[in-house]
């Protein structure tokens, strides 16, 4: 059994859940449902009531903003999986039949699914929570005391250039030397 104090990314999505009878509203409003999210109850710091219920719903739309705005980032076929698995319920059986594709290949989504909230989650969780990021040992970027920017610089780059740019300043203001490309497209994949 899992420590409740342990964040599970992929019980955020149940939590903040979707109502399969709530409509999508035609200027592309909210998906998303959080009347239900348990959080810690701020009383037991010594709020009052209405202090404590502000508080409440003031986390819980900050939790909803962030992974609404993590799911945006995701592929249209990573969303729609996500959605139709952890908000409507549906099973990978009902899924792949609905789509043509095969179980194995939903759940290869699902895993790049789950993998990519949970980065694009770390930076939230951390200053939110106070939890750590997983640093991965190998990876001279995750090791970087300057990780956040570096992944910022990786992230905004010019998708239709090359890598060098994103070399050199690596290289000239970070006094990061990285050889290859490969270690950065794996570093954005992966990490």
């Amino acid at each position: 059994m899992m420590p409740s104090s342990r964040i599970v990314y992929q019980n955020w999505i149940v939590e903040i859940g979707h109502d399969p009878d709530t409509k999508v509203a035609p200027d592309g409003g909210d998906l998303f449902r959080t009347d239900f999210i348990s959080l810690d109850h701020p009383a037991a710091a010594g709020l009052s009531d209405a202090e404590a219920v502000s508080t409440c719903v003031e986390r819980r739309e900050l939790i909803r903003r962030s992974v609404t705005e993590a799911l945006n980032n995701l592929d249209d076929d990573e969303r729609e999986f996500v959605i139709r698995f952890h908000f409507m319920g549906e099973s990978y059986r009902r899924i792949a039949e609905k789509s043509g594709r095969s179980i194995h290949k939903l759940e290869v989504l699902h895993k790049r699914s789950l993998r990519k909230l949970k980065k694009q989650l770390a930076g939230f969780v951390h200053e939110t929570f106070g939890l750590g990021r997983e640093v991965i040992p190998d990876c001279p970027i995750c090791r970087s005391p300057f990780a956040a920017e570096l992944d910022e610089i990786i992230r905004n780059r010019d998708r239709t250039a090359t890598w060098r740019p994103v070399l050199t300043v690596l290289k000239n203001k970070y006094n990061l030397s990285i050889s290859s490309p490969q270690l950065l497209i794996g570093h954005e994949k992966y990490h």
